[in-house]
């Protein structure tokens, strides 16, 4: 009786079980295709090389840090929404020739949805070679490739976004800087033509140069005049209508020469020399705009060259793999598991039964 209890037991316990997983896993088991990448997330270095942590033993913050971000994206909502826009993952990963163990509930929610795919799109950082790996499984081959081949495309405009934020944090300010002195050196510079243009010169230090030559000039004339009249008045009577035209003439050049030192002296009008002072300084204004100019676009070029060195590159170690055979499940591996478990609860099972009767 013992016996036929002993074998009823173990078919029970163990026989009918392991023969439900043999049964399901080789006739209702969906197999799943694998297809795995590997990338790495490298930065132009800059001139002060990083502390390098991994001779103590400890990782590369920087490096870990920027893998480890490029892998919590890879498994965000925001992949998985990108992935359902553009591969409708919900309908394949739901799909009714799929065994009820493994498929997707039809009407499951977002959050079930995501966690549901956390089991089918994996990542691993390997801390030595900073290599990250990713894995996809799928219930067709191609569809698994395509899979991986989106989320290193998104990974890679992810990485670009970030560069296109530090590049624009880097240079924003020193290019609102630049517009601004460039701005004000076109205001000096125009202040400076409307001064020109009011005051019909070229520069106060030409315009001064040429008023000093006319007067030269005119001095000179003058003192030719004034040497031919004293030459004529021993000559001629001081009525003579020759003496009244050289006399003319002297007052003449004498009235012009007094004009033009009325336009250095400013005797009727502003004096050359205030015209000359305000020219100077619209000068210096533009002259030092300008090198603020020259300073804010060497500074912008400086934090373009720093940005640059900062920059990330998403690189590709190895291309997204197409499956010969599909890997998943692994019937073996889960046949054995569930016979080694389920001996471990028919011994447990008969040891409570022959404890029960040891005391009966």
């Amino acid at each position: 009786m013992r016996s036929f209890t002993r074998i009823l037991l173990f078919f029970l316990f163990f026989v009918l079980p392991v023969s439900v997983v043999i049964i399901y896993e080789i006739t209702y088991a969906t197999d799943r295709y694998h297809s795995d990448a590997a990338i790495i997330i490298t930065q132009e270095q800059g001139s002060v090389p990083a502390l390098d942590l991994s001779v103590i033993g400890l990782p590369s913050v920087s490096q870990d840090k920027d893998a480890l971000v490029v892998q919590e994206f890879i498994q965000s909502l925001d992949m998985l929404q990108f992935l359902e826009s553009q591969l409708k993952l919900r309908e394949h990963y739901s799909q009714p020739g799929i065994d009820w163990l493994s498929a997707l509930e039809a009407n499951a929610s977002f959050e079930d949805f995501h966690e549901y795919v956390s089991g089918y799109l994996t990542t691993e950082y390997d801390t030595a070679a900073k290599v990250i790996h990713v894995h996809v499984q799928a219930y067709d081959r191609d569809y698994a490739q395509a899979i991986l081949k989106a989320v290193i495309g998104r990974s890679q405009e992810f990485i670009d976004k970030l560069n296109a934020r530090v590049t624009g944090e880097q240079t924003i300010f020193f290019e609102k800087q630049l517009t601004l002195s460039e701005q004000r050196m076109r205001e000096v510079r125009d202040e400076i033509l409307k001064f020109q243009r009011d005051h019909r010169l070229l520069t106060t230090e030409s315009e001064a140069t040429l008023i000093m030559a006319n007067i030269g000039d005119l001095e000179k004339i003058l003192t030719s005049k004034q040497a031919e009249l004293t030459s004529k008045l021993t000559e001629l009577s001081i009525t003579s209508p020759a003496i009244q035209t050289l006399k003319l003439d002297i007052a003449s050049i004498q009235t012009q020469i007094e004009r033009e030192k009325d336009r250095l002296s400013g005797g009727t009008g502003q004096a050359l020399n205030e015209l000359d002072s305000q020219f100077r300084g619209l000068q210096l204004s533009l002259e030092f705009v300008t090198n603020i100019y020259k300073s804010n676009l060497t500074q912008l070029e400086q934090a373009r060259i720093e940005a640059i060195r900062r920059l990330k590159f998403l690189v590709v170690v190895t291309q997204p793999t197409l499956a010969d055979s599909s890997q998943f499940p692994d019937r073996t591996y889960i046949i054995g598991s569930a016979a080694m478990v389920i001996l471990m609860l028919y011994f447990i099972v008969a040891l409570i039964i022959a404890i029960i009767r040891e005391h009966a």
